[in-house]
Order: structure tokens, then sequence, then C-alpha cells
């Protein structure tokens, strides 16, 4: 999701300590006023070499414009794991019935690219409105790749619990087997218009995979508080501790609950 500018030494400070829960002091803004252009030397270009893959997944990020634009640690564990582990994923994809994949708060859309040109899968990734130019440059990037591979991307703007945006994407795509994020769980406020679009779109045979950093305990324990009233839970994934950091990302695997008594 879309942030204001903020240091990313003062984020990894905070974030070193899990249970800390003062991210919201430095992000008084999540939707940005401006997008003011990033200058030549800050846009960097990141390559992801997946063994699946004859060529590495890139994508630019742009440090100043925000967080939205930077790599954020969760999403290489995602697009690592998920094209290792077929057994986490809904259904076999092949190149002529590719998965469909919805991502979630995608930033730059590393995660997105390499699963769809890894799995095969036609992913739409979605962010707020100010991200939708740099995922359309990283699908731009990557296009000869995902062509190669039988995958596609298309990016859509989806603001979190916005009911009119959700029947868009939903209307726009035929059907989505998995639903993917990674680092979206950082923001208390956030928290229930999340719920609400996975609620919206987690339902039946969907799963939901998400990369999720442990950093902020009463942002993490409202939002599993919430998510296991819907959702079945399962931690199916730990990395070891990042330099510097308590915990690595823990990857979870969400289902519909079913109801009672029914098949």
């Amino acid at each position: 999701m879309a942030a204001a500018a903020v240091d990313p030494s003062t984020v990894a400070a905070v974030s070193s300590d899990s249970d800390s829960d003062d991210l919201h002091l430095l992000l008084p803004n999540l939707l940005p006023t401006t997008t003011a252009a990033a200058s030549a030397s800050d846009v960097k270009l990141h390559h992801f070499h997946l063994p699946a893959l004859p060529s590495p997944i890139t994508v630019r990020t742009l440090p100043s414009l925000g967080l939205t634009f930077q790599l954020w640690p969760s999403a290489s564990t995602l697009l690592r794991l998920l094209p290792a582990s077929p057994h986490l994923l809904p259904r076999a994809p092949t190149p002529e019935s590719p998965l469909g994949i919805l991502e979630l708060g995608s930033g730059t859309g590393a995660a997105g690219l390499a699963l769809a040109a890894a799995l095969p899968a036609h992913a739409v990734l979605s962010d707020l409105p100010t991200a939708i130019p740099n995922l359309c440059h990283n699908a731009s990037l990557n296009a000869p790749l995902l062509d190669s591979r039988g995958g596609s991307v298309s990016v859509v703007p989806l603001p979190w619990g916005d009911a009119a945006a959700m029947e868009a994407v939903a209307a726009a795509s035929s059907r989505f087997d998995l639903v993917v994020a990674s680092d979206v769980v950082y923001y208390e406020a956030l928290v229930d218009p999340l719920i609400e679009t996975l609620r919206f779109f987690v339902k039946g045979e969907v799963v939901f995979v998400m990369a999720h950093m442990r950093r902020w305990k009463r942002t993490d324990k409202k939002f599993f508080a919430k998510a296991r009233k819907v959702f079945d839970v399962e931690v199916v994934h730990e990395d070891p501790p990042l330099e510097g950091w308590r915990h690595g990302p823990v990857v979870c695997r969400f289902t519909e609950k079913k109801q009672h008594g029914k098949k």
C-alpha cells in the first residue's frame, strides 16, 4: 500500500522491536498528496533469480517516493517459496491453464511478477493509484520473460475495502485461484479494510497466501484475531531471522472456514 516517504533506517530501527506498535507515528499519512518524480540517482533495479526461470525477474524501485516504491523483505520469501511448493497451491497450473492470481498491495510487483512467470499464472497486480505507473513499468520490464513462460499480468488500482473497486476487479477477471500478499500487516488502521477485502475475494476454493514479518504486536494480534474468525490459518513456512531483526518472514495459508454441517 502507498505510504508517505520515511527514512528506511528509521523504519528498520522501529522494526527491530517485534513488540513495538509505533510505526503509525512514522506514517501520519498513508495516502500521499503528491507523486513527485524520483531523481535518476534514486532509481534502482533489483533482480530475482529463480531456478525455474531462464532469466531474472527485474523490478524498479524508487525509494525516495516512499515505502510503496521500495522492496519489503517478505516479497522475496513469497516469490521463492510458492514456485517450489506446489502443495501450497489450490491446483496445479499448466501453460494451457495458468493460475489466476490477485496480489494485494503489490508495491513494486516483484512477487506477483515472479509467480506469473514461474508457475505460470495470470497475475493481477493491485495497489493504490499512486503505485500504478511503477507497477506498469515493472510489468513492461518483464513482458518478454512472461510471454515466453505462458504467464501474463495486468495492473489495477484497488484500495482495500472499496466495494466498487473490488467489484470492478472481480468483473474484469475470469477467476482467481489464489490471492497473495507480502508485508501488508503493518498499520492498524488498515486491518479492517484488509479483512474486508479478503472476505470478498477469498471464498470457496480460493486460497490466500501471505508472507509476513512480525513487527508490531498489537497490529498483528488484531489482524490474526479477526482473520481467524473467517479463515482457517496455517503457518506453512518461516525463514530464519534477518540480520538486525528478531524474526524472519513467516508464510501463512488462509482458507475460508467451512460452515458447520456444510461439505
